[in-house]
């Protein structure tokens, strides 16, 4: 009991990045992590859609359009694809360029047999004095209902939207992505353009540290996002009796492509967008390498960033930010007894890919590497890095001054500042770059980092009550600073 008393301390320290928690004081917060207790409830997991209960995704529609009557009434509803939803707030100003609040209403399933690890079931939504229990509430149904909050709150008061108002939320994006690729395509169909997209990215406050600069919390604004192959290996053999292993066994073989693979890494690089975080962050860069290492890289106007990108591969928060990834993950086939040969055997690696690099980079690589050896590969699934937005433009400039806002560091006073960076995960956003230059990731429901490496995709995720609403905060504000 003491242990757990002292996690949840821990937990709900992260509001002391909090500010102006006095905005919006007739906001019905209480209700609103009600609220999302019931969206919990709904259990849309969609790792499959031939296995998905899509009756569950119905049913969270129905609530949607129950429990925000402003919206719907202001608004169009539509159902994409099989489960995705976007809903059309319009604008009184056909000259602005509407802007695309999303997210997804997709979870990963609970692992099977460890239900009764959670401290609250796992899809009860429970709500609690401090926090909202349940799988969704950090990734990502709070945003989901936190956007129909801010909209319905807007609209609820005679709020006026000048710039049209997107709301989406895809129906896969912890799979395939089919359904923010539809919604997309709709509206790309439709001959729209956005001036900014907001999507989930980082919950968490920065540390500075890792970019050589010491007590400089920060905000990472992921303005890209890294791609992703699953490439399988296969090889195949008559297998046998281990006696005579002529030529090798396939499990050999495959070791040897897997070691290929590994042992040929994928060039470093520095992308503009990490570059310009360590612009961003160049004030407060004290410690070395870094320093000196930033210094030279000033002096050429940027244009020589070699050094700084091979610094950057010896800290593990940011070499995946300067190169492919390889990751081998899963490998089957094996024998099941010591002394027989293994026949048809494959494996799997796992690449995310940095800016500039395509599936078929990644293949063409392996292909090479792997040489002489018979090993067949096939592409899972894939897509290619997604381009690197803007951090220049109207977009990042007024997120940073809401998130400025809301987050401040205790001990300065002043705003934390938002850096340019790239997701290293996958989100629905890329889809949208078809149709925006500026598509944005980020949380605005801050965690710690042990609450975030613990409850994403994990057990006991969780989200403090103060988060939640200070994250809602910040969306209501940037619909008031941009679409009204």
């Amino acid at each position: 009991m003491a242990e757990q008393s002292a996690r949840d301390a821990a937990a709900l320290e992260v509001a002391r990045w909090f500010a102006h928690e006095d905005d919006y004081p007739d906001f019905d917060a209480a209700g609103a992590c009600e609220r999302l207790g019931e969206a919990i409830r709904f259990n849309t997991v969609n790792s499959d859609p031939a296995t998905a209960d899509w009756h569950e995704f119905d049913r969270l529609h129905a609530w949607m359009r129950e429990r925000f009557p402003h919206v719907m009434a202001a608004g169009t509803f539509e159902v994409i694809a099989r489960g995705s939803v976007l809903i059309t707030l319009p604008g009184t100003d056909d000259g602005l360029r509407p802007a695309l609040f999303m997210a997804h209403q997709d979870v990963v399933p609970v692992v099977a047999g460890t239900e009764d690890d959670w401290s609250e079931p796992p899809f009860s939504g429970t709500v609690d004095n401090d926090f909202i229990w349940g799988r969704g509430t950090m990734d990502i149904k709070e945003m989901v209902a936190a956007e129909l909050e801010a909209a319905e709150y807007m609209l609820a008061r005679g709020g006026v939207l000048r710039r049209t108002l997107y709301l989406a939320f895809g129906e896969d994006e912890e799979s395939f992505n089919t359904g923010s690729d539809a919604l997309a395509q709709t509206l790309q169909q439709r001959g729209v353009t956005l001036e900014y997209v907001w999507d989930e990215g980082g919950c968490t406050v920065g540390d500075g540290a890792r970019f050589g600069a010491p007590d400089t919390p920060f905000l990472a604004l992921e303005l890209s996002e890294k791609g992703y192959v699953d490439l399988a290996l296969s090889v195949q053999s008559d297998g046998g009796h281990s006696s005579n292993p002529y030529g090798g066994t396939s499990l050999g073989t495959l070791a040897q492509a897997i070691a290929r693979i590994v042992e040929h890494p994928f060039p470093v690089r520095l992308p503009e967008l990490i570059a310009a975080s360590f612009r961003a962050l160049a004030p407060a860069i004290t410690e070395e390498p870094f320093r000196s290492l930033v210094a030279e890289a000033a002096s050429t106007g940027w244009a020589d960033t070699d050094a700084l990108a091979q610094a950057c591969m010896e800290r593990p928060e940011l070499f995946p930010l300067v190169t492919t990834t390889i990751a081998p993950t899963m490998i089957e086939g094996s024998s099941q007894q010591p002394n027989v040969m293994p026949q048809d055997m494959r494996a799997v690696v796992n690449f995310r890919l940095a800016p500039g690099t395509s599936v078929e980079d990644v293949v063409s690589h392996c292909r090479s590497v792997i040489g002489e050896l018979p090993v067949t590969l096939e592409v899972l699934q894939g897509n290619d890095a997604s381009a690197e937005g803007r951090y220049d433009g109207y977009g990042f400039t007024m997120l940073s001054s809401v998130l400025g806002r809301y987050f401040v560091d205790p001990a300065t006073g002043e705003g934390l500042p938002c850096v340019p960076s790239i997701s290293r995960g996958a989100t629905d956003a890329h889809n949208y770059e078809r149709i925006c230059d500026t598509c944005m990731r980020f949380s605005p429901f801050l965690v710690t980092e042990d609450e975030e490496a613990r409850g994403i995709h994990g057990t006991d995720e969780r989200l403090p009550r103060r988060s939640y609403i200070q994250g809602i905060r910040a969306v209501i504000r940037m619909i008031e600073q941009t679409c009204c």
